[in-house]
């Protein structure tokens, strides 16, 4: 698990077990190959990505439903934690304690003060892109669940560029400035978890290769209960 700090906001990065992967594609697999189902839960219209395919989860089985959910909301829990710990500003500590109250006396979040808002798949292709943009919400997280074949040797190449991007997502805020950056790249790698804040705007450049880069996001609000 590592936090990264590149500006101000911190973004969680972290991975999956191959179930969770596993769950989630076995469900995306079967809306996406069904032009009906892909209509029934299709999510595009909520979205402002420029790709083939954006959709709602219908995870069905209880059991499958209560390992992700508890793993998307883990992973928002250690965010709050690495913030509290760290003393920096957060919602959890506002809601939990006066101001001139130590940081010793507020109570740790648990999976059960995070309640998951929603949770979508985007399937996207070559030439497929997401503008700079934001969620709503406290936290919003993104899961790889495919990446093409090719990719690597797609990277390799373009890391011989001044800005490579190809295929990567990009964090961005602030200006740039000596001794500070404004922006951080992710590879996507199947089973990476990265989890920020909601407002920390963000963009999927496009990719040239074959083959789908898939990716489950979703957004969380916490709550003090």
């Amino acid at each position: 698990m590592k936090f990264h700090e590149p500006f101000s906001p911190v973004i969680l990065e972290t991975t999956v077990p191959k179930r969770f992967v596993d769950i989630v594609n076995d469900v995306a697999d079967d809306v996406l190959a069904d032009d009906k189902k892909s209509k029934e839960w299709d999510w595009s219209h909520k979205l402002v990505g420029k790709v083939n395919k954006e959709i709602l989860i219908p995870v069905t089985d209880p059991d499958d439903r209560s390992f992700l959910f508890n793993i998307m909301k883990q992973g928002c829990v250690d965010y709050l934690n690495f913030m509290i710990d760290g003393k920096r500003n957060n919602p959890w500590t506002k809601m939990n304690r006066g101001p001139s109250l130590p940081s010793a006396t507020v109570k740790k979040p648990t999976i059960d003060n995070i309640h998951l808002t929603h949770s979508w798949v985007v399937s996207q292709y070559a030439g497929d892109f997401n503008p700079f943009h934001h969620h709503n919400g406290d936290f919003s997280a993104g899961v790889y669940l495919k990446v093409p074949e090719g990719m690597n040797d797609e990277w390799e190449e373009d890391f011989k560029d001044h800005y490579p991007a190809k295929g990567l997502i990009e964090f961005g805020f602030g200006e740039s400035q000596p001794f500070r950056a404004d922006n951080i790249k992710f590879k996507p790698e199947v089973g990476k978890f990265l989890v920020f804040p909601s407002w920390l705007k963000h963009l999927v450049y496009p990719f040239t290769v074959k083959g789908e880069r898939r990716m489950m996001s979703f957004n969380a609000n916490i709550i003090n209960k």
